[in-house]
């Protein structure tokens, strides 16, 4: 699985690493003896990426570092010794790492995960960490001007954008998501040519304003709206038998009056019924949606005040790390 993004600015080679998310955990679905195997999957694949990442002139992840602002001591450790042991045996390689969503609490009292990091990291000269507090970053790579920006909790995106870019690297929505909306508009008034940007989990690519946006994808999907059926398989119950599907995420398609009734080896497995009607009903749970981005959306359409937007999010995080 080869979730990334790999670019020439002029004579420079870039690597872009979508939101990597470490420090997930994956329950729904998974049987106990398979617990903690895809957490490891993930870690391992984001290691391998870093020991990788010396073929680039510049290696860029871009946001979501973490799963949340709140994540184990070992996972930020690990996090942390990859891009050390990367940045020293790459000394020619400029590391950034922008912050997202997930990295930060809607506490803005708090320390979380993401300031650990930087903290470890920060003696590391050729590592860049594009903090929440932080507008902008820019840096010229191969002749054009490029801009960093980072999920910002209080500004909206367009505010950031204050100075000429040519290329620009963010943590944007791209659909819905209020005040984080990726500003193309005002992108393009600063001669922007092409955004890339983390958060959007499906890898795209469109044209707004005139700017060309490219959703370069998470490190590994993590959901099966994320997925072409590279790790997140749907089958109906007749095309299970002989398949190998010990790392696969299985979604198994149930006709009227069919039972699963057969083992299926496999990382995680869930089952959808599908009416006679071809329409489809699930078990769903919140975290297959972008919340954040719903909650605005919904926010937005009833008028919620500010104020009260910040006491609903702050409870709802609260909640959703305490898990």
């Amino acid at each position: 699985m080869n979730r990334i993004t790999e670019i020439e600015i002029g004579t420079v080679s870039v690597g872009i690493l979508g939101d990597p998310h470490l420090g997930r955990a994956f329950v729904r679905g998974v049987s106990l003896e398979k617990r903690g195997l895809r957490e490891k999957m993930v870690m391992e694949d984001f290691q391998q990426r870093l020991a990788g990442s010396g073929q680039y002139d510049v290696f860029i992840c871009m946001g979501d570092l973490f799963d949340k602002w709140a994540v184990s001591y070992g996972v930020v450790f690990q996090a942390a010794l990859a891009f050390l042991n990367a940045a020293s045996a790459n000394p020619r390689t400029e590391y950034i790492v922008i912050a997202g969503n997930h990295d930060i609490s809607r506490d803005l009292e708090k320390k979380g995960a993401l300031d650990l990091f930087h903290l470890i990291v920060r003696s590391q000269k050729n590592i860049f960490v594009v903090e929440h507090s932080m507008n902008s970053f820019q840096l010229r790579i191969g002749g054009k001007m490029c801009g960093f920006f980072p999920f910002h909790p209080t500004k909206p995106a367009a505010e950031l954008v204050t100075e000429k870019v040519d290329i620009a690297f963010g943590h944007w929505d791209t659909i819905f998501g209020d005040s984080n909306l990726i500003p193309t508009k005002k992108l393009a008034e600063m001669g922007c040519e092409v955004a890339y940007t983390g958060h959007v989990h499906l890898p795209d690519e469109f044209t707004r304003d005139d700017v060309k946006v490219v959703q370069v994808g998470s490190m590994q999907p993590y959901a099966h709206g994320e997925d072409n059926g590279e790790m997140y398989v749907t089958l109906a119950l007749d095309e299970l038998e002989g398949k190998d599907l010990r790392d696969k995420c299985i979604r198994v398609l149930l006709a009227p009056g069919e039972r699963l009734d057969v083992e299926v080896d496999c990382l995680q497995l869930t089952v959808q019924r599908v009416g006679a009607n071809e329409e489809e009903t699930e078990e769903v749970t919140m975290g297959d949606f972008d919340l954040m981005a719903l909650f605005g959306q919904a926010f937005e359409e009833a008028g919620v005040p500010t104020e009260v937007r910040g006491q609903i999010l702050t409870r709802f995080e609260e909640a959703r790390v305490a898990e």
